[in-house]
């Protein structure tokens, strides 16, 4: 064998193991490449999960919150319709004509009479020309009210209180779920 032919085949030899070496490097490089995007690909689908979550629940707080404002809204909304119902209730009964009034404080008085015996009875200026007060009952004074009497036994350990603010107060209370669904519906 010559020398030509010996490096010739060194050459080839080393030629193919070159062939070798680069196609076994672009196969690891390719592997590599593959592993890289599915990597890749997996952790953008876990982001956009873990998007999709956070917008999902800031939609949904967002929505509580809108949901949590509007319910506010209209609960500061019913209740200023309750207080202006009462004011005008309130203001209704003030505005009785006199006559109407003398024959609910005569009754009032009846009814005091009855219970407490000889009392003091109290009124606001306006309504104390109208009371017709029997015997053993006394003008306790002047209280500052829009109308009704007040009745207090003469040892003052009891107290009847007809002023238009108490009962309104307590029909209001004893029907308030009634009073908010005809008004509100």
């Amino acid at each position: 064998m010559s020398l030509n032919k010996v490096v010739e085949d060194i050459l080839r030899k080393g030629e193919e193991k070159r062939r070798e070496i680069i196609q076994l490097g672009e196969r690891e490089r390719d592997e590599q490449v593959l592993l890289a995007d599915k990597k890749i690909q997996e952790n953008r689908q876990k982001a956009e999960k873990r998007t999709e979550a956070m917008i999902a629940q800031m939609e949904q707080q967002e929505v509580s919150s809108a949901e949590l404002e509007s319910k506010k809204t209209l609960l500061a909304a019913e209740r200023q319709a309750m207080e202006e119902l009462r004011e005008q209730a309130l203001e209704e009964l003030a505005s009785y004509p006199p006559d109407k009034r003398k024959k609910t404080y005569s009754r009032l008085v009846s009814r005091a009479k009855t219970e407490l015996g000889d009392c003091y009875v109290y009124s606001n200026k306006d309504d104390k020309a109208l009371l017709q007060l029997p015997s053993g009952m006394t003008s306790g004074g002047i209280i500052p009210c829009r109308g009704g009497l007040v009745f207090e036994s003469k040892d003052r350990s009891v107290r009847l209180d007809f002023r238009f603010e108490s009962v309104l107060d307590e029909v209001w209370n004893k029907r308030m779920k009634e009073i908010h669904t005809r008004l509100i519906g």
